[in-house]
């Protein structure tokens, strides 16, 4: 089981999100990126957290594609996101929407083995 890290930067302030499994660790909500003094804030926290857990983290970053190339400091000029000894982000899409996919009828009900599925998935967050 993988530490992940969503965080969600919005105008108003930035959620965040620590699971380890299915289990949650930690929420915060924190002031917006566009308050913070400091570019490494970022940086600094979720290498403490890595330092803090033994772990390489999985920071999932759900931002609108825009935003994705200069978002907390945690994705280069084009969004693709940092990858270091302490953590690897991955930049979503927050306006992307998954699409339910078709779902074969009349050999019973898959719901339970649906339910593992999303759970494999990483959480979007929203």
């Amino acid at each position: 089981m993988r530490y992940t890290v969503v965080i969600i930067p919005s105008p108003t302030r930035t959620r965040v999100l620590v699971t380890h499994g299915g289990d949650e660790l930690l929420r915060a909500i924190l002031p917006p990126p566009s308050s913070m003094r400091h570019e490494q804030a970022t940086m600094v926290f979720l290498e403490g957290l890595s330092l803090w857990l033994d772990a390489k983290l999985h920071v999932v970053l759900s931002v609108d594609e825009q935003a994705a190339g200069s978002c907390l400091a945690l994705t280069d000029e084009l969004g693709i996101g940092m990858r270091s000894v302490f953590f690897d982000v991955e930049v979503h899409d927050r306006r992307a929407r998954r699409r339910r996919g078709q779902r074969i009828r009349g050999i019973g009900d898959f719901a339970d083995l649906r339910q593992l599925y999303l759970r494999w998935l990483v959480p979007d967050g929203n």
